[in-house]
């Protein structure tokens, strides 16, 4: 499976789960000049960034190890364009929180 579609589902896979917990989805994949959001949701006055990192084996570690001080700055850049749109649109800002979601999706060959 390439990391495209590897990725793909596991922000599906995120969102989902989100969904589940009461998380209301404001947008995936939010671009801007700063980087990308995968995933921006609301829940409880408190709007969510969130970064989700998917791997295919805990080979290489955990998939948040790899949201390095570089990606986390571009979160953040990306983060506060985001909100600079909301308040330009007459939004109230919310509080806001950083997240990673990991998902590993694993086969175990011989497991029993």
């Amino acid at each position: 499976m390439d990391n495209k579609v590897l990725g793909t589902l596991g922000e599906d896979t995120a969102a989902k789960l989100l969904s589940c917990k009461g998380y209301r989805i404001i947008a995936r994949n939010y671009r801007c000049m700063f980087g990308e959001i995968d995933i921006i949701a609301y829940r409880g006055g408190c709007l969510h960034f969130i970064e989700v990192k998917t791997r295919q084996t805990a080979a290489y570690g955990r998939p948040c190890e790899s949201v390095n001080s570089v990606k986390q700055g571009r979160i953040r850049k990306a983060a506060v364009f985001y909100l600079k749109e909301l308040k330009a649109s007459g939004i109230k800002l919310p509080r806001i929180d950083f997240q990673v979601i990991e998902v590993t999706i694993e086969q175990i060959g011989n497991a029993f």
